[in-house]
């Protein structure tokens, strides 16, 4: 029989330092999810950062490969879904959804904005990036992205009325500001 995710909390409550720490570090050695996990938790902003810029590469692939286009952008999604789960790294975060979203609203220009789920995965991804820039107490993450999301919002304005808007109103919030 398989722990639930509420028994192995239970068990882990249980362990001492020791044992949490040995589990830790075996989980570490086997996988490397847990490793991007566990480095993107403990060490400092220039390893998610590497990561991010990692991913970056494999986004642009993956919206602009040189072979068949995927007009469903599969392997995209699935990349920004990986890194969500394996990064705890905000900064990274937000650098990874906002190059997603410049990568799309590029594609949208190539090959036309016919497709409205990728329009509501961009807004989705934009207003995710704009909520973390705005959770950041020191206001780092502002000075450092406004200038960013404010190109964002330019090249959005150049589709359909509905889209455009609906990006200006999360670019309000930070605005705002």
């Amino acid at each position: 029989m398989e722990m639930t995710i509420s028994g192995l909390r239970e068990r882990l409550q249980e362990a001492d330092e020791k044992q949490l720490s040995e589990l830790i570090c075996q989980i570490y050695k086997h996988s490397e999810v847990a490793q991007q996990i566990v480095d993107s938790t403990l060490l400092d902003d220039d390893y998610g950062m590497r990561f991010a810029e990692t991913t970056k590469k494999k986004l642009e692939r993956a919206f602009f490969s040189h072979g068949k286009i995927d007009r469903s952008l599969t392997q995209a999604k699935e990349l920004l879904r990986q890194f969500r789960k394996n990064c705890q790294n905000q900064r990274a975060l937000i650098e990874i959804e906002l190059f997603f979203v410049e990568c799309g609203l590029d594609f949208l220009g190539i090959f036309g904005e016919s497709d409205g789920e990728m329009k509501e995965l961009l807004i989705t991804n934009y207003a995710s990036a704009v909520a973390r820039i705005l959770e950041d107490g020191s206001e780092l993450f502002f000075h450092h992205y406004f200038a960013k999301c404010n190109q964002i919002i330019d090249v959005a304005r150049g589709f359909t009325s509905g889209f455009s808007q609906d990006m200006l109103d999360v670019y309000q919030q930070l605005a705002k500001r």
